[in-house]
């Protein structure tokens, strides 16, 4: 520290020294207000995934219905052909390896069921329906059958 003779001299320094003081304080301030507004800023965005992902989920949840219920129909069908030919319950759950209450769960799911559209769930229109996973030749395992159809009591 200095050796200060005059109060002059010493309130020069002193004054100097609070300059220094504010000038810090104001830089710190200046940067705490931008990090804030950073910070609100990324809040916002983390609320914009929320909501994104909500939509997401119900657009993902509508196709998945439709889909199902393609693929119910498609197996209903299926069902009704080989009925249409003489075939029974019994026979064609033997055939298919499946149990007889799978054929029928089946039977009275596309029959009781109708598909709720994407919009109904509160979703908007999915873009593309072209990507469907089903198997190119309709083949499925009879263990896989129950459950792609959610039929057995499995949900």
């Amino acid at each position: 520290m200095a050796n200060v003779n005059s109060k002059i001299e010493a309130r020069k320094k002193v004054r100097e020294a609070q300059a220094r003081a504010n000038e810090a304080r104001l830089r710190r301030e200046r940067q705490n207000v931008d990090d804030a507004a950073s910070f609100l800023v990324e809040l916002g965005r983390l609320a914009a995934v929320d909501e994104w992902e909500q939509r997401r989920v119900l657009e993902i949840r509508a196709e998945r219905e439709r889909r199902r219920h393609e693929h119910r129909q498609a197996a209903a069908a299926a069902v009704s052909r080989m009925q249409d030919r003489g075939e029974t319950l019994a026979a064609i759950a033997e055939l298919a390896g499946v149990k007889v209450s799978d054929v029928r769960a089946v039977l009275k799911s596309t029959s009781a069921q109708p598909v709720a559209s994407p919009e109904a769930l509160g979703a908007p229109e999915v873009a593309s329906k072209s990507a469907d996973a089903a198997p190119v030749n309709g083949a499925v395992s009879a263990q896989g059958a129950s459950h792609a159809l959610d039929v057995g009591g499995r949900v």
